[in-house]
């Protein structure tokens, strides 16, 4: 073999895998197609949820991201036709950070690079698997063959590793689209250090990020689109406009263009699809982007299958048996791309998620909970479960007139 690892893609989630496997001491072919280490995704609100924060301290990769001026958000104001969710000071839930793509990408390659053992192949397209009953390396548009015990597309949602392998998608569609912007100046008016507004079926969202910088983004539901098609520009200004307690932008300096999508499915795949192939980040679970979910699920699927697999490449051991391992630990994201799928329908709230907005307005312990499962820091089970369906609703009624 030429390597132990070969990973297609050198973004968050390939990164974070060549990393990883480079310090258990493998040795690691990391191919990214752009020939240049600047290269970065455009398409990506950059929001990585408090579930990842462990992950991002245990890989040490939260200090550089803090040192390249990343933006921590702490708690989230929500706002509901019920009222505003205003996060509490010591509710415990882990916090989030922004780093813009362009210097993301970048700083996790120099770390991926940095690492002994790790070769990052720049300029390198994968146009074909190399295979022997089970996918043992890939070949290179000039024609170079590699060879790996485990081959990792993390190539992102069009992933042509996912496609040369043959591997079926479950794609679900998303009724809304999306855009956002950046401003210099802008004044946030709502509670926290960041807001969302359930507007039913409509989103909306303000954040800080890196330099002083703040995202306003939006996300209507697709029978809107006319209106942005018209002007889009002017229809994003009119919907952040009539936002209650929205962000100040009157003095604020947009510094971006618009960016965004008018259609975004989610896409799924299998993570561990063929013998000696597994798929990390977007190229095995594209989810609606409106949660905010893509940047985390690539560190953590990534440090999922490094630590499923890492001992027994190094060892020799059974690799089949180690990516199960990693099967089992990726369905926390499929429990989460399920509920995800579902909002991404835009239909009005059910009578449940009326009932727990209703009553984490006023009661800290389903509003602790309701935090947690926004920043997918425990398993939907911290929300959906018996207990704290009956607690709301007995909040919910306790909170009528008479």
């Amino acid at each position: 073999m030429d390597y132990d690892v070969i990973i297609v893609g050198a973004s968050i989630a390939g990164c974070t895998a060549a990393t990883q496997y480079g310090r258990a001491g493998l040795r690691v072919a990391l191919l990214e197609r752009h020939r240049s280490p600047q290269a970065h995704k455009t398409l990506c609100g950059h929001f990585i949820l408090g579930g990842t924060h462990d992950v991002l301290r245990r890989l040490d990769f939260w200090q550089p991201m803090l040192d390249r001026g990343a933006a921590v958000t702490t708690g989230l104001g929500v706002w509901t036709d019920a009222g505003w969710i205003v996060p509490a000071a010591d509710h415990g839930v882990p916090p989030a950070i922004s780093l813009r793509r362009s210097k993301l990408d970048p700083l996790l390659r120099e770390i991926a690079a940095g690492t002994p053992g790790v070769d990052l192949l720049m300029g390198q397209k994968v146009v074909g698997l190399v295979e022997n009953g089970a996918v043992s390396g890939v070949v290179t548009d000039d024609g170079t063959r590699l060879h790996a015990r485990l081959v990792v597309g993390a190539d992102g949602h069009h992933s042509t590793v996912a496609r040369l392998a043959g591997v079926p998608e479950d794609v679900a569609p998303n009724e809304r689209f999306l855009f956002w912007a950046y401003y210099e100046g802008a004044e946030m008016m709502g509670p926290g250090d960041g807001q969302l507004w359930q507007l039913d079926p409509d989103i909306a969202v303000c954040v800080q990020v890196d330099d002083g910088l703040t995202l306003v983004g939006v996300f209507p539901a697709k029978e809107r689109l006319a209106e942005f098609a018209e002007d889009r520009l002017a229809a994003f200004d009119r919907f952040v406009a009539r936002l209650p307690g929205g962000p100040t932008l009157s003095c604020a300096r947009r510094v971006s263009n618009l960016v965004g999508t008018t259609d975004y499915p989610c896409v799924r795949r299998s993570p561990v699809p063929r013998p000696g192939l597994a798929l990390v980040g977007d190229a095995a679970t594209a989810s609606d982007p409106v949660p905010a979910v893509g940047c985390g699920w690539a560190f953590r699927s990534a440090a999922w299958l490094t630590d499923a697999t890492a001992d027994t490449l190094r060892d020799g051991g059974d690799l089949g048996r180690a990516l199960r391992r990693y099967r089992r630990a990726h369905r926390f994201i499929d429990r989460y791309d399920d509920l995800g799928r579902q909002d991404a329908l835009a239909k009005p709230p059910n009578a449940l998620q009326r009932a727990i907005r209703t009553a984490a307005v006023t009661d800290q312990q389903i509003a602790r909970r309701l935090a947690a499962f926004g920043m997918r820091a425990e398993a939907p089970s911290v929300l959906l479960n018996p207990g704290v369906v009956a607690r709301a609703l007995l909040t919910r009624r306790a909170a009528r007139p008479a």
